[in-house]
């Protein structure tokens, strides 16, 4: 039984058990996917859509760009599937060529993207409250202040759960500029109303 062959009976077997995709059988997709096979492709997609959606609003702050960006991710991880090599992981891995994807977008035409500061909240955590809506778009305003390393930063943290090393994986930076770059949000914003709260354990 030849590699593609293999990688397809991992894949498959995951995906018919209803089961929630391992690391294993990530990479079997990608081996799949560099082997040219379009179903593949199609089912990673669906796997990181939200993930990454959810990542690019946050980093841009305009809806209109995140599927486009989402697609432009998604192609590099057609084209590059066979050069994840020793990655810690699949999920690191496509997070790094979505930064790398947000940081150029986000440089070519401007920082802010003219967003209004709500674009960042969702349907579902949108604030109930008068006094809890101004501590918000006050959030919110700092945030979209912040260099788009440093809304990519809290993102991943806070709303990816992702580790310490798993960050400077995907910004390819150090843990200690990762330390550096959360200790300067904090300092500027006094915790961010309590949205930067607590250290990510690598």
């Amino acid at each position: 039984m030849d590699t593609t062959q293999r990688a397809g009976n991992v894949a498959t077997a995951h995906s018919s058990a209803g089961e929630p995709p391992t690391e294993e059988a990530e990479r079997a997709l990608l081996a799949l996917i560099s082997a040219g096979d379009r179903s593949a492709m199609d089912k990673l997609y669906v796997l990181y859509f939200a993930r990454l959606a959810k990542f690019f609003l946050h980093l841009t702050a305009n809806a209109d760009l995140v599927e486009e960006l989402v697609n432009d991710t998604m192609v590099e991880v057609w084209r590059e599937g066979a050069s994840i090599g020793g990655n810690p992981s699949v999920a690191v891995w496509i997070m790094g060529l979505a930064y790398s994807q947000g940081k150029r977008r986000v440089a070519k035409v401007g920082a802010l993207l003219h967003a209004q500061p709500s674009a960042l909240h969702t349907e579902h955590d949108r604030p109930r409250s008068t006094r809890t809506l101004e501590a918000s778009s006050r959030l919110d305003e700092f945030l979209l202040r912040l260099p788009v390393e440093e809304r990519a930063l809290l993102h991943l943290v806070y709303s990816g759960g992702h580790s310490r090393r798993d960050i400077a994986d995907i910004m390819n930076i150090s843990c200690e500029c990762v330390d550096v770059l959360l200790s300067d949000i904090r300092l500027r914003r006094g915790y961010a109303q309590g949205y930067v709260a607590g250290n990510p354990s690598c």
